[in-house]
C-alpha cells in the first residue's frame, strides 16, 4: 500500500474503485470521488459531477455543480487515468439515482403527515365601532321650470280700426300727387313743388295715423 492510499484509508471509507500513481491516489466511494496528493485530500460529490475535460497546464478538470476537481496528468499513467475516468460514469449515474430517490421519500413523508387542526372560529371583538346608519337614497325632484315670459302688451291698448283705410288713402294720395306732377310737366314749377310737397305731407300723415294706437 502506497503512502497516498494510506492517507485515504484514514478516512474510513470503502473504495469501490481506485487508482494510484506516482503523484497521487484516486478512489470512488459510495458518494464521492476522492483525490489524494502531497497537498492533501479533496473530494467531489458523485451526484454533482457533470463532465470531465481538459484543464489548463497539463491537467484534467472534473467539473461539478459549483465545484471542480483538478487532476494533474503527471500524477498517473495516462492510459490508466483515462480508463479510470471512463469507469466513473456508472458510479455517477448510481449516485444521481440515489439522490433523486430521496426526494420522493421526503415528499411522501410530508404528504402522510397529519393534517393541521382546523382554525378556531373567529371570536367576536370586545368592542367594535358601529357602522354609520345607511341612508336611503333620495331622488331630488326636478326643479320647476320657470314660466315663459308673458308677451308685453303694447302700450296704448289695441290696434287702430281705421289703420287699413288710412293706409289705402295714403297710397292713393301719393299716387295722385305723382300722377299730377307727371301729367303737368309744363306747369309752373312752384305749383308743381307745392302740389308734390303737399301730397307727400298728406300721405305721410295718413300713413302715420294708420300705424298709431287708438
Amino acid at each position: 500500500m502506497g503512502k497516498y492510499e494510506t492517507e485515504f484509508s484514514r478516512l474510513g471509507e470503502e473504495a469501490l474503485a481506485k487508482l494510484e500513481g506516482p503523484g497521487g491516489f484516486l478512489a470512488v466511494t459510495e458518494a464521492h470521488l476522492v483525490f489524494v496528493d502531497d497537498t492533501g485530500i479533496r473530494r467531489l460529490e458523485l451526484s454533482r459531477i457533470r463532465r470531465v475535460g481538459k484543464g489548463e497546464a497539463g491537467t484534467l478538470l472534473v467539473q461539478g455543480e459549483g465545484d471542480s476537481l483538478v487532476l494533474p496528468l503527471k500524477a498517473f499513467p495516462l492510459e490508466e487515468l483515462k480508463a479510470f475516468l471512463e469507469g466513473l460514469k456508472p458510479h455517477v449515474a448510481r449516485a444521481r439515482k440515489a439522490t433523486s430517490a430521496q426526494g420522493p421519500k421526503a415528499s411522501l413523508t410530508q404528504e402522510t403527515a397529519p393534517p393541521p387542526p382546523p382554525p378556531e372560529p373567529a371570536k367576536a371583538p370586545v368592542w367594535e365601532e358601529e357602522p354609520p346608519p345607511k341612508r336611503d337614497s333620495v331622488e331630488l325632484a326636478p326643479e320647476p321650470e320657470s314660466p315663459p315670459p308673458a308677451p308685453m302688451a303694447k302700450a296704448g291698448g289695441g290696434r287702430n280700426p281705421l289703420a287699413l283705410p288710412l293706409k289705402v288713402l295714403s297710397l292713393l294720395t301719393l299716387a295722385y300727387t305723382v300722377a299730377f306732377v307727371a301729367l303737368n310737366p309744363g306747369a309752373d314749377p312752384w305749383v308743381l313743388a307745392g302740389v308734390l310737397l303737399g301730397g307727400l305731407g298728406l300721405a305721410l300723415t295718413e300713413w302715420s295715423s294708420s300705424t298709431s294706437s287708438r
